[in-house]
């Protein structure tokens, strides 16, 4: 609706203006118009995927990243407290990783509660039993994550960005906001 305004706004100033018949008019906004919506899709594909993993997760890895994230289930969806998370996904490795490290950031509030760099590969071995590399195809694991009963209510923001060391692309990134 924000764009259709500016678009009839066009049409209406181009029907007062002169020298153009309305029909040469009309056809000058079409082509202006598809341009701006040419741009809003570039725009798109730029800002990633952009999709609910569950009520807690977004994905907004880019298309080209080397993971493509199937799914992340939560349980219990909504978490709590005191109550231990569990956590299953399922990914695709588009290219083998030798090598990788995830930057953790969680915030309450304006406030930076961790920012923290992980090795994948230690995180693999310690807490699922894996070791790098792995190699391309589906990657599925599952984890359990203790929540604090001393949690502050309010909102947590966490975002989760992965990389492959030897080239720094990125495998994915996970937003997520939490309400305790």
């Amino acid at each position: 609706m924000k764009l259709f305004i500016p678009v009839l706004f066009a049409l209406g100033a181009l029907h007062t203006s002169s020298g153009l018949s309305f029909g040469s008019r009309l056809q000058l906004v079409v082509q202006e118009a598809s341009g701006i919506f040419d741009m809003l899709d570039q725009l798109s594909d730029d800002m990633g995927k952009n999709h609910t993993l569950n009520p807690v997760m977004r994905d907004v890895s880019h298309t080209d990243d080397i993971l493509d994230i199937k799914y992340v289930d939560i349980d219990p969806e909504a978490p709590k407290r005191s109550t231990p998370i569990h956590l299953t996904a399922l990914a695709h490795v588009k290219e083998r990783i030798d090598k990788a490290t995830a930057n953790v950031k969680v915030k309450y509030g304006f406030l930076t509660l961790l920012n923290r760099n992980y090795d994948l590969c230690e995180e693999l071995k310690s807490n699922l039993n894996r070791t790098c590399p792995v190699d391309e195809g589906p990657i599925e694991f599952a984890v359990d994550v203790d929540v604090p009963g001393f949690i502050p209510p309010g909102w947590f923001h966490l975002e989760a960005t992965a990389w492959r060391d030897s080239d720094e692309k990125q495998l994915g990134r996970i937003l997520a906001d939490v309400k305790f």
